[in-house]
């Protein structure tokens, strides 16, 4: 249990003339960065006249331009930060302003934390545990149980001593990537994962079930490997439709496509967390995380999640291999519950 002293609840709040540059460090996880936009926006609320600096993994570093606000990234590569011989020299030359009024540090690194000190931070916030709680002014602990999202608002919590109310957010304005998008509406299916070596007999069976629909086909991850595999499962699928394979160059391209579709139909993952950030409706069928800490309810679109454990929704064990069977959903009732949904 923690003790008033862990929690740290602050005496001297910083006022916003106060603060004038954040830095934050970012996790290197896609799905735990997109599901701490919500605490970003509420710091660029409490504070709009200052910069904001993000300490963020250059891979898909491109959803931090979704946010609706400007801010400076200085990215790193997966191991460029991996000890604290490496806060030096990243530091040092990471232009970032050396009057620094607060930093925050999103993960539960020793490392991480340690730049706070690098930077000369008048004010480091961040989760308290071990010998990382000397290295913070201001820290908590990190929430056991809880949403993604209520971890990261917890800090700001403890920042102001308060309870923020749950809070729901989106994007800045997208533009279609199709012209005919209001004319010619479109459903949105996600074949990632790939679990074998094709795309999941599951979709096939999901996809055949709609007809004279437009149904726009992407790949949030392994998109390289779903393109070697797309020409057979293509013919796998119901003539009763018109099929887009979308290939997508970055993140943001895939946000503008789903942002505009009239529905998603995805696995969780990023993909589920980015499609409710920009606005799509969507379906999210969770077949092993649990939504209770991953699913997009900070976000603003409508969600309707489905969990493989609902016997409703399960169908029977697919061997996947030596090590266990994997639950599938029947598609039957999810195509039910997303037609009801999208109205189709």
């Amino acid at each position: 249990m923690a003790t008033p002293a862990e929690q740290n609840l602050v005496t001297e709040i910083p006022q916003e003339n106060e603060v004038k540059v954040i830095v934050i460090k970012l996790p290197f996880d896609l799905q735990e960065r997109l599901l701490s936009f919500p605490l970003l926006h509420q710091l660029h609320e409490k504070y709009p006249e200052a910069d904001f600096h993000f300490i963020t993994p250059k891979k898909q570093i491109e959803v931090l331009n979704l946010l609706p606000f400007s801010a400076f990234y200085h990215e790193f590569d997966e191991d460029e930060i991996a000890s604290v011989l490496d806060v030096h020299p990243y530091t040092a030359n990471a232009k970032i302003n050396n009057n620094v009024d607060l930093f925050i540090s999103l993960t539960n690194s020793f490392v991480d934390a340690c730049l706070g000190i690098g930077l000369r931070a008048k004010k480091r916030l961040g989760f308290s545990d071990g010998w990382k709680t000397l290295l913070l002014t201001h820290k908590t602990p990190r929430p056991v149980g809880h949403h993604v999202c209520e971890d990261f608002l917890s800090l700001y919590n403890a920042l102001f001593s308060s309870n923020f109310p749950p809070i729901k957010v989106r994007s800045r304005e997208l533009v279609p990537v199709f012209a005919d998008w209001a004319e010619v509406p479109y459903i949105a299916i996600n074949l990632s994962p790939v679990r074998h070596a094709g795309v999941e007999e599951e979709l096939v069976e999901l996809i055949n079930q709609f007809e004279e629909q437009k149904i726009v086909l992407f790949s949030s991850d392994d998109q390289e490997k779903v393109q070697l595999v797309i020409e057979p499962f293509l013919k796998l699928l119901s003539k009763k439709n018109t099929y887009v394979n979308f290939v997508h160059k970055n993140w943001i391209e895939l946000a503008k496509m789903l942002a505009f579709s009239k529905g998603v139909i995805t696995f969780n993952g990023p993909c589920a967390s980015m499609a409710s950030y920009v606005g799509a409706k969507l379906v999210v069928l969770y077949d092993s995380e649990d939504p209770q800490k991953h699913g997009p309810m900070y976000f603003l679109s409508d969600s309707l999640l489905l969990n493989v454990n609902d016997p409703t929704l399960a169908l029977q064990t697919a061997n996947t291999g030596p090590v266990k069977d994997r639950k599938r959903f029947n598609m039957d009732e999810v195509y039910g519950r997303a037609i009801r949904y999208f109205k189709l």
